[in-house]
C-alpha cells in the first residue's frame, strides 16, 4: 500500500517517523512544512502548497494520513472526491495520537483497517463510524474487496447493508466452491436480493443481485504494428463476452516484448486499469501446452503462438480457458486462477 502522511507540527513529524518505522511493509513518505524537519528523522519538506500535495497523493496512493486537525484534512481532500471506488484511504489523527479517525473509503479503501493498525502503533483510539462495523454485521462491500471482487453496483452493496442492519436475511449463489461458514446474515433460501458471485455480470439469481466478479483471468493479445486501442479493447471484450465472462474479470494484459511500447495494448490495459505485462520469446517457448500454432508469427517474432502463452504466463494456475480468437486481425486467448470464495 502506497501512503502519504501529511503533518503540520514538531509532534506530529516524530508521530509521522513512528508511522513510517511501523508501517514498514507499505511504501509511506511524510511530509511537513519546512520549520518542523528538525522534529523528524524521515520526514520531508512538502515544496508545494496542501492542496496540490493532496491532489498528486489522490491520483498516486492508495492511502493518505493527515496528523492535524478534521478540519484540514476536509478542507484538502475536499475538490478531489470522486467515488468509494476509486478514493484512497482517508486518515486523520491528532498529533498527539489520542484519536485515530477512519475519514473516508473506509471499507473498499481500506481505512478502517489502517485505522485499526495506526491507532495500535501510537497507542491510540480507533474511531470507527460504518454503520456494518460498529453493530457488528457483514460489510459485503470490504469483505468484497478483500477477497479480489470486483463490485458491480455500489447501489446494491448499499441496499444489502441496509437489509443487513434492519437484521434482514440476504441470499447468495457461487460459481466457486466456497470454504468456511457462511455468515449469519445469508440465508441460501432467500431470493429477494442476494449476492452472486461469477464471472458472468449478468447472472441475476435474485430479484435484486449484487454481482462480484472475481479478478482472476489472464489475457493475452498479439496485434499488428499500429492498432488502435479501440479495436483492442473492443475485441477483449467481444471474445470475453462470447464465453459470457465479464471484463471487469480481466487482472493482466499480457504479450511479447516485442510489443511492450505498443500503444494500443498499453493504452487499453489502462482503460481496464490492469498491468501491462511482456515476456521474451525465450520465456513464451518454454510454455508447455496444445497452442494453435502459426509459422508466419513464428518467422517474424520467433515463437509459434504469442496470446495464448501470453495468457499462461500471466495466470497462477496457468490454465487456458480461451483459445486463440481473432477478431479484426487482433489474437485474443485467456487464461485463468484458481479460485475458492473464503468467509
Amino acid at each position: 500500500m502506497k501512503i502519504d502522511i501529511y503533518a503540520f507540527s514538531g509532534n506530529g513529524a516524530k508521530l509521522c517517523d513512528k508511522l513510517i518505522e511501523n508501517l514498514n511493509d507499505n511504501e509511506v513518505n511524510a511530509y511537513v512544512p519546512e520549520k518542523y524537519l528538525k522534529y523528524g528523522n524521515q520526514v520531508k519538506f512538502r515544496e508545494e502548497n496542501l492542496y496540490k500535495s493532496v491532489e498528486k497523493s489522490f491520483k498516486n496512493v492508495d492511502g493518505i494520513i493527515f496528523v492535524g486537525s478534521a478540519g484540514i484534512a476536509v478542507r484538502s481532500i475536499a475538490p478531489y472526491l470522486r467515488s468509494k471506488k476509486n478514493d484512497p484511504a482517508i486518515i486523520c489523527m491528532d498529533d498527539r495520537g489520542i484519536n485515530v479517525i477512519s475519514l473516508l473509503s473506509g471499507h473498499i479503501g481500506g481505512a478502517n483497517k489502517l485505522t485499526i493498525k495506526i491507532a495500535e502503533i501510537v497507542g491510540g483510539n480507533p474511531v470507527i463510524t460504518t454503520a456494518t462495523d460498529v453493530n457488528g454485521k457483514l460489510a459485503v462491500d470490504e469483505w468484497a474487496h478483500s477477497k479480489n471482487l470486483h463490485i458491480m453496483s455500489l447501489k446494491t452493496a448499499r441496499d444489502i447493508a441496509a437489509d443487513i442492519l434492519e437484521n434482514k436475511k440476504i441470499g447468495f449463489e457461487s460459481d466457486f466452491i466456497v470454504n468456511g461458514s457462511l455468515p449469519l446474515e445469508i440465508d441460501l433460501d432467500e431470493k429477494e436480493i442476494g449476492i452472486c458471485i461469477s464471472l458472468d455480470s449478468k447472472r441475476s439469481p435474485f430479484k435484486n443481485t449484487l454481482n462480484l466478479i472475481p479478478k482472476i483471468v489472464s489475457v493475452g493479445v498479439g496485434c499488428k504494428k499500429g492498432t488502435d486501442f479501440i479495436h483492442i479493447y473492443t475485441a477483449i471484450k467481444e471474445v470475453l463476452s462470447s464465453y459470457n465472462i465479464s471484463h471487469f474479470a480481466i487482472k493482466s494484459i499480457n504479450s511479447i516484448d516485442l510489443k511492450k511500447e505498443e500503444e494500443g495494448i498499453k493504452k487499453t490495459a489502462e482503460i481496464f486499469k490492469v498491468p501491462f505485462y511482456t515476456y521474451s520469446k525465450d520465456e513464451l517457448i518454454k510454455i508447455q501446452g496444445d497452442f494453435s500454432k502459426s509459422e508466419f508469427v513464428k518467422k517474424v517474432v520467433g515463437v509459434d503462438t504469442v496470446c495464448e502463452r501470453a495468457a499462461i504466463m500471466g495466470s497462477i494456475s496457468k490454465k487456458l480457458i480461451i483459445n486463440k480468437t481473432v477478431v479484426n486481425s487482433i489474437t485474443v486467448a485467456a487464461a485463468i486462477d484458481d479460485y475458492e470464495v473464503e468467509f
